[in-house]
């Protein structure tokens, strides 16, 4: 079997920059990404998207480009437009397998570099699964690598970073936007700046962003609703209103489109296949690979890197990567004064991004997504399975999750529990009076995508030598 020192799976910042860093470091190295090209979702169409020499998203944006061109140039092996839907690992490394192109594919590798970033929270609420209802991320994504905007009567539901910085991006645009329904809770703002107040002055450059662009919105003439809750979609079949309550008064808005987002989760379907070990994150409200500083899972040849380890942001990324590769040089013995140093500085930045990232949570917490759901609301859209299913499910002696999906196949659907697995903790905790922590959440197994038994039996071995099927 043909192998190599170390395997990344995703190609954005993170991985990008983990992958770089191995292979200029005189490790081989092979990077497996789902996605068509190199960037992750952060720098999504950078490479061969409509805004790739365009300064229209932002400087943030463009911070990408340093990073891809450092990742093209190195000697890597890589997949994109990949399935990847099996890995397994002993103690001297592991083994992946996946399709690309056409074409079945088997490495081996010593360490494996799990940089799958993260997803959007789910929020459910009621008529979430109108035509018309999607996440903002999604409506992001589609601007980044079609120039696809949105049209109609547009409005964006949630709270944090990602939320103003798309309502700039859409006014930049020319979009008109109907309505910001801002569902983050009263918070005392300088009372909360003075407790985090050394992280916000090592940070004072993102604080003076973030004023920047809510500025930009207020200056935009959007109509702001605040403290937004007890939100209902209507419509027969597509999104025609939304009725909710702001500041204790109802209010409701005719809509075609709303965008929801509160804040982004740690996409954790693969360290949860490999058996890592997950806690849960009060601060974050969701489960985390656990991890060392360094970034070393509880499989000691696994490491967890980016978004995909706890959600830091797109400046933390690079340096947790350096950090990994640091560790895995010394592992292999590979370590010297140069990989030293790097790891010095890549401590110091990941540092400091962590430590104004409690200030963020505070700020931004969620709230839809953490806010008893009602009976008739569905939490599986797969299997269409609503909340009073799971309720019951617990009155018939359902105790975890494992149970609940057994009792009412709440996550067994093509998304392999990947939208409703936190939603499904939470629910089985207030119900149960138990610690989430205690409740977990679902077992994943693979394969982690649907796949054929054919596909399986073709899988073939590559030489990570031979690029020509690589993208």
């Amino acid at each position: 079997m043909v192998s190599v020192d170390v395997l990344v799976i995703g190609g954005g910042p993170a991985g990008m920059t983990a992958a770089a860093a191995a292979a200029n470091a005189g490790l081989s190295v092979a990077l497996v990404d789902e996605r068509p090209d190199a960037g992750g979702q952060i720098y999504r169409g950078l490479e061969s998207g409509p805004f790739r020499e365009s300064s229209a998203l932002g400087a943030d944006y463009r911070k990408g480009a340093p990073i891809i061109e450092r990742f093209r140039s190195a000697s890597i092996a890589t997949f994109f437009g990949a399935a990847l839907w099996r890995i397994d690992t002993d103690q001297n490394g592991g083994r992946a397998a996946f399709s690309c192109s056409g074409l079945h594919m088997s490495i081996s590798f010593r360490k494996l570099v799990a940089a799958t970033g993260a997803m959007e929270r789910p929020v459910p609420f009621a008529g979430w699964t109108l035509p018309g209802v999607m996440n903002l991320g999604a409506a992001q994504l589609l601007l980044k690598s079609s120039g696809l905007v949105p049209s109609g009567r547009v409005a964006l539901l949630g709270n944090g970073p990602l939320l103003l910085l798309f309502a700039q991006q859409l006014t930049t645009a020319g979009v008109r936007i109907g309505a910001i329904l801002d569902t983050a809770p009263p918070v005392n703002k300088v009372a909360l700046g003075l407790k985090h107040v050394k992280a916000v002055l090592a940070n004072r450059k993102k604080v003076l962003k973030g004023i920047g662009m809510l500025r930009a919105v207020r200056q935009s003439g959007i109509p702001i609703y605040k403290d937004v809750s007890d939100v209902m979609a209507l419509g027969q079949d597509q999104l025609t209103e939304l009725q909710f309550v702001s500041r204790d008064y109802p209010a409701k808005l005719e809509l075609d489109l709303l965008l929801v987002h509160e804040g982004v989760i740690p996409n954790t379907h693969l360290s949860r296949a490999l058996g890592c070990k997950h806690v849960w994150s009060d601060s974050q409200a969701c489960f985390v690979p656990f991890t060392d500083s360094r970034g070393r899972s509880s499989n000691r040849n696994v490491f967890i890197i980016g978004d995909g380890a706890s959600i830091r942001g797109a400046d933390a990324a690079p340096a947790s990567a350096e950090v990994a590769v640091s560790t895995i040089l010394s592992d292999l013995d590979r370590a010297n004064a140069k990989s030293r140093k790097v790891l010095a500085c890549a401590l110091h930045s990941l540092e400091k991004e962590e430590k104004f990232r409690p200030f963020l949570d505070a700020l931004y917490p969620p709230r839809l997504a953490v806010t008893r759901i009602a009976d008739e609301t569905i939490i599986c859209r797969c299997e269409e399975v609503p909340a009073s299913a799971l309720r019951e499910a617990v009155r018939d002696g359902a105790i975890g999750p494992a149970q609940a999906k057994a009792f009412t196949r709440c996550g067994m659907g093509p998304c392999q529990g990947r939208m409703c697995a936190l939603q499904v903790s939470q629910l089985l905790a207030r119900e149960t009076s138990a610690s989430i922590g205690d409740v977990g959440s679902y077992n994943v197994r693979f394969p982690l995508k649907p796949i054929t038994l054919a596909d399986m039996a073709a899988s073939a071995e590559p030489s990570v030598k031979d690029d020509s099927h690589a993208h």
